[in-house]
């Protein structure tokens, strides 16, 4: 019999069988001390200096792109103009609303290459430029001044 201090045997284990736990191995790396060899009888080796390269300045074309985008917008207004002078103003229309488009990609641009640094100084000027250039930018600022005129 089994005295009141001894648990019950499981009956789903077997009598005997320990109880495993996992162990974690960590391996140890020894490495030997080895001397020096003694270098007395050798010349020593002249240390080969590489010059480094000067950072290359980044490129600006993206700056570039925004000011010819910043041209076609001027280009594109005029021909809208002179395209709705002539009586076509379907065609005029629709000119103008690319000149305003392009505009926008124009100062999108412009205002990217300035501010990761791809063109900055180009950048800010195709930003201005397609800026002033936009239909409907340039029709505010004539109502304006014609107002100041008129008084």
């Amino acid at each position: 019999m089994t005295s009141p201090e001894e648990p019950t045997p499981d009956p789903a284990q077997p009598a005997g069988e320990v109880e495993r736990v996992p162990l974690k191995v960590v391996p140890i790396f020894v490495q030997p001390i080895e001397d020096e060899p003694e270098a007395a009888d050798e010349e020593p080796e002249a240390d080969v200096v590489e010059e480094e390269a000067p950072p290359r300045r980044p490129r600006p074309w993206l700056g570039v792109i925004a000011v010819l985008l910043a041209l076609g917008t001027i280009g594109v207004h005029i021909a809208a103009v002179v395209v709705a002078s002539s009586g076509e103003f379907a065609l005029g229309t629709t000119l103008g609303y690319v000149a305003i488009g392009v505009s926008a990609l124009a100062a999108l641009v412009g205002i990217v290459a300035a501010v990761i640094g791809r063109g900055r100084i180009t950048g800010i000027l195709a930003a201005l430029v397609a800026i002033l250039a936009n239909p409907l930018v340039l029709l505010a600022l004539l109502r304006f001044l014609s107002g100041l005129q008129s008084a």
